[in-house]
């Protein structure tokens, strides 16, 4: 790990290599807000039941540390705070409809949850382009109340990969807040990743590469060199930058009212992070 006491430096070199990955597009409202995202299938495949989904922590903006499933590594997202009542939760349709893997020959049989459920939660939920219904925490955990649905229960194992989390990360509102978020650097200088952590000595991919080298704090632009390899690269160690257009979470930010800004994806995209533009 790298270290750096001028922490007045430390903030130019932030604003100098944010700079660098966003362009000039991304800060041009002032007024806007923003925040940063974190998604996994493995978090997915093993969320339910869990202890941080009850519906007090669901309902609470304070920001909360979450178990760690992982163990350490140098990109965790576990090293994070969340805020669980601006998270947003996927119902999948077929889930929702009582189709498909829930329908009367599917494997999965009864849903957890009642027809009076679905239709509550239909009435306060946006709707991706999938027809799957997604809602905040904050949104969800009334519901949870009202009908006796416990996403600490056993009962509720059946609804993992079929019950998505995108977890909001507890950050300021600012675009600076969410970059520091999303790319690692949010403890400060002394919590830098290196080539050496992650043994190895590859590039960039291009063009990040040839951007990233022109950044004057040489830690800082090892780091990102990290978090901009190529896909193949971060199949193994690392991350690589997806940009603007894509994010494999994209539809269910986009149905809560937000806008991909810049994404991250770990492996072969089984998880990542992204910088969202808020809706107003």
């Amino acid at each position: 790990m790298t270290t750096d006491t001028d922490l007045g430096g430390w903030d130019a070199a932030l604003a100098e290599a944010f700079a660098t990955l966003l362009g000039d597009g991304a800060a041009a409202d002032p007024a806007a807000r923003f925040g940063a995202y974190y998604a996994s299938e493995s978090l997915d495949e093993f969320l339910f039941p869990n202890s941080w989904a009850g519906t007090d922590a669901l309902a609470a903006a304070e920001p909360r540390y979450l178990p760690d499933p992982d163990g350490p590594h140098p990109f965790s997202p576990w090293n994070w705070q969340f805020d669980l009542s601006a998270s947003l939760f996927r119902f999948d349709p077929d889930l929702l409809a009582a189709t498909g893997a829930w329908g009367e020959d599917g494997h999965k049989g009864p849903r957890p949850f009642d027809e009076a459920f679905v239709a509550d939660l239909r009435a306060v939920a946006a709707v991706d382009a999938s027809d799957a219904a997604v809602v905040r925490g904050t949104e969800l955990a009334p519901l949870l109340r009202r009908h006796g649905v416990d996403l600490t229960d056993e009962s509720c194992r059946k609804l993992n990969h079929w019950l998505t989390v995108v977890l909001r990360v507890a950050t300021d509102g600012t675009l600076d807040g969410a970059m520091r978020a999303a790319t690692f650097t949010g403890r400060g200088p002394g919590h830098l990743v290196t080539g050496h952590d992650l043994r190895t000595d590859r590039s960039a991919a291009e063009p990040w590469e040839k951007r990233l080298g022109a950044l004057s704090h040489p830690g800082l632009r090892d780091h990102l060199r990290l978090l901009c390899r190529s896909e193949a690269d971060a199949r193994s160690e690392g991350g690589f930058c997806s940009g603007s257009e894509h994010w494999p979470w994209s539809d269910v930010v986009d149905a809560a009212g937000g806008s991909l800004v810049m994404g991250w994806g770990f492996g072969e995209s089984q998880a990542g992070v992204a910088v969202v533009r808020l809706p107003a």
